[in-house]
């Protein structure tokens, strides 16, 4: 009898109402626009048959329109390219010159400013792997030194990030999986990131 019971009120209970999880708020809201299908939208940047060219790094001058891109003739590695536009993106000029040794980067390159100490900037460019190597540009990107290296470690994908603190000093962060660290070419099973 008991059991006829229950399973009677089970049966005449209304399904359970499943409510969708509840999204923690980030305190703001971000509008997302989907420009897939907005082809008068999309620019062209550079294209090469039969080349993979992606992995951009970019860096908007002061002047609030002028852009350096620079990225990798390859899939993540590859000689770096470098061009240059004057007008927010809108059109790209031809490939830049650059040194010769930015042909023997093996990976992604990455750009940053710092401010420096007497009140100009310095634009960084750097590549990981092992070495890490850089180059500098003291005049908007217009010449760069050569790739060199600055130290005896090396990562994926460096700099990730780069911070600069009010007194001038800079950190920046990239990640590794031990094998190019120290050149062992062991890997671990654990990405670390460095700064």
């Amino acid at each position: 009898m008991i059991l006829r019971i229950i399973m009677t009120l089970l049966l005449q209970s209304p399904a359970p109402v499943q409510e969708e999880p509840v999204k923690p708020s980030r305190g703001y809201d971000i509008p997302i626009i989907d420009l897939d299908g907005a082809s008068d939208r999309h620019v062209v940047v550079d294209r090469e048959q039969g080349q993979y060219l992606g992995h951009p790094s970019t860096h908007l001058l002061d002047d609030g329109k002028t852009i350096i891109i620079v990225y990798p003739q390859g899939h993540g590695r590859g000689a770096i390219v470098m061009k240059r536009s004057e007008d927010g993106g809108r059109t790209w000029g031809e490939r830049l010159e650059t040194p010769a040794n930015w042909a023997t980067s093996v990976e992604v390159p990455t750009l940053y400013e710092t401010d420096m100490p007497d009140g100009s900037k310095r634009i960084l460019l750097f590549t990981g792997l092992y070495p890490i190597r850089m180059a500098a540009s003291s005049d908007e990107g217009s010449t760069w030194s050569p790739l060199a290296s600055i130290g005896e470690y090396g990562g994926i994908v460096v700099m990730s990030e780069c911070i600069q603190f009010e007194d001038g000093r800079v950190m920046c962060f990239f990640q590794d999986v031990g094998r190019f660290i120290d050149d062992s070419g062991k890997a671990t099973s654990v990405f670390n990131v460095y700064a």
